[in-house]
């Protein structure tokens, strides 16, 4: 995908409009989850994620020269939130102490069955042991499966720093579980 989506970006900084449809509807619902993890506000994450498409449209040409858009709109998302936050006043200090509240999906739907029902819970209850930059990096390489260069860029980390955080949290919730289902359940959700 990350093909189409650095042509759709080619296209619209060359001004195709449909090609900017193209893209906020592909990463609008995944940039929705990542908000919510950092910010209990859902009005404030979809006024982000507006103001974040809004200013893109607005300044196309300013952003022509982009490596990754995945990686471009999750890091511009993440310095939207952080600025409503201050603006709001909620926390003091974001950048390395911001919560990152990693809820996996809770649709109904999927809920049927009993085995999932308590394996989910018993992930949730595994994922309080994490501190919230662990729970921030789970999320991007198993939830949104991106690559150690996005996460590292996202979380303005160097790549053995982001992997040793990796290992460090899989071995916490590893000592807790011993079983690896933890991560074919994080794949569900």
């Amino acid at each position: 995908m990350e093909d189409e989506s650095q042509k759709k970006w080619k296209a619209f900084i060359s001004g195709d409009d449909d090609a900017f449809g193209w893209i906020y509807s592909t990463y609008v619902k995944r940039l929705f989850q990542y908000g919510t993890c950092l910010c209990t506000d859902k009005e404030s994450v979809k006024d982000c994620i507006q103001s974040l498409f809004t200013d893109l449209f607005r300044n196309r040409t300013r952003v022509d020269r982009l490596q990754n858009v995945k990686v471009y709109l999750f890091s511009a998302l993440k310095h939207n939130l952080v600025k409503a936050i201050r603006r709001k006043s909620m926390v003091e200090d974001l950048t390395e102490d911001m919560p990152f509240l990693l809820a996996l999906s809770t649709e109904e739907q999927f809920i049927a069955d009993e085995k999932y029902r308590r394996e989910k819970e018993e992930v949730a209850q595994l994922l309080t042991l994490l501190t919230p930059r662990q729970k921030e990096i789970i999320y991007f390489r198993f939830i949104q499966e991106m690559s150690m260069e996005d996460i590292c860029s996202i979380m303005k980390m160097n790549y053995q720093s982001a992997q040793n955080l990796i290992q460090r949290s899989l071995r916490k919730l590893r000592e807790r579980r011993s079983s690896l289902s933890i991560l074919f359940v994080l794949f569900l959700c």
